[in-house]
């Protein structure tokens, strides 16, 4: 079995189990340990109101794009959010709150973080507060300054996403992205780490498998061999949380002599990748903080119009007023079965990432008005294509 076909079977397939350790280590302190102790208690006991603070922090620090990639929200100009920077001001006054119990700062969700200037003293800030950051790049626009930067400012772990061994299948994907000029910079990246006897950051080469490119496998895991990346990483394509035409993207889309870990119909939200075990996670460990201080439920929810929260509507942060509001009880209270809640609708309702239990309040005969103002169809009715 190849390396890609042993990763796309994975279970589960989404996490770096060595990275993860090495950074509760590195940066853990008894009070963080203590929390996630506490988290993973709540969890596994699937509370609805708790008491740990979220120990992984999301946070875009723009959600621009240089490049149009077909399946990704940004680059079909369908993001439902306006598109800003953040600024380093911003960043701490929402970084502060949770930094006395963060493992690590995700410094990336919708937009190609590098374009925004104040990223790097955005890292070297967590940095210093005993937080891990990772980073993830298109790496196209990067120029000899931006590798400086990206080796002075103390970033951990950088995943630079190139998709294919040659510009031809590269760029179906990838649109308006240059191969070579990744792998040039890709190389230089390397070669002045190496130079400068660094550790960090850990560089990971990640490959998404589809169709356009499943025959490059081979050719990719020589080629990263001669640029010397720390790992080789194969991920399933996937689609974003709000397609419709599931099927139709799966046939264009998903790879074809590869299997994932379930046979592929074009319904799941990625490649071959059964729901995953509830309850969702991203409810007790994480925070997802978008550029313009909206507060999404997890990473891959984008709308404005499906905030938990807004964090510019305060000047001082509550974390867990935030984290016990009435999107984030209702939506934890999707996998109790336990406590009779009320409900509160929300983008969650219709969720097929995680296996939850039924609820007998889940049984709208047509659309749901959202406290936002926004139409979300209830699981029933829209069967499983899912808006």
């Amino acid at each position: 079995m190849s390396l890609a076909q042993k990763l796309l079977k994975k279970v589960p397939q989404y996490t770096r189990n060595k990275r993860h350790l090495d950074t509760v280590l590195r940066h853990g302190t008894p009070r963080k340990w203590a929390n996630l102790v506490r988290v993973e208690a709540e969890r596994k006991l699937r509370r609805v109101r708790v008491k740990g603070y979220p120990y992984l922090l999301i946070i875009d620090p723009c959600n621009f794009c240089n490049l149009r990639c077909p399946l990704c929200p940004t680059g079909l100009d369908d993001l439902g959010r306006p598109q800003s920077m953040m600024s380093l001001e911003h960043f701490k006054r929402y970084f502060d709150p949770f930094a006395p119990y963060l493992f690590e700062a995700y410094m990336h969700n919708w937009g190609e973080s590098l374009l925004n200037r104040e990223v790097y003293p955005m890292i070297a800030y967590a940095q210093s507060r005993n937080v891990g950051t990772n980073l993830s790049s298109n790496f196209v626009k990067v120029s000899s300054d931006d590798i400086d930067n990206i080796l002075d400012c103390g970033l951990e772990y950088l995943i630079i996403s190139l998709d294919g061994t040659d510009q031809e299948a590269y760029v179906q994907y990838r649109v308006r992205g240059d191969y070579d000029r990744v792998v040039e910079n890709l190389s230089d990246l390397i070669r002045r780490r190496n130079s400068r006897r660094a550790k960090t950051p850990f560089i990971e080469w990640q490959f998404i498998v589809m169709k356009q490119n499943e025959h490059q496998i081979p050719e990719a895991e020589r080629l990263a061999k001669k640029l010397g990346v720390d790992l080789l990483r194969f991920i399933p394509v996937g689609m974003p949380y709000e397609f419709t035409n599931r099927k139709e993207t799966a046939e264009k889309w998903f790879p074809r002599s590869l299997d994932g870990r379930v046979p592929s119909e074009g319904t799941e939200q990625q490649f071959g990748q059964a729901a995953k075990p509830g309850p969702c996670f991203y409810l007790y460990r994480s925070f997802v903080i978008n550029p313009d201080g909206g507060v999404s439920p997890c990473c891959v929810v984008y709308r404005k119009n499906r905030d938990f929260a807004d964090l510019t509507e305060s000047e001082d942060i509550d974390v867990l007023d935030i984290y016990n509001n009435e999107f984030y009880r209702s939506a934890r209270g999707l996998f109790n079965q336990r406590e009779n809640l009320p409900h509160i609708p929300s983008v969650c309702d219709a969720c097929d990432i995680f296996t939850r239990p039924a609820h007998k309040w889940i049984k709208p005969s047509g659309p749901t008005q959202l406290t936002s103002g926004a139409v979300f169809l209830p699981v029933e009715s829209v069967g499983v294509e899912r808006q």
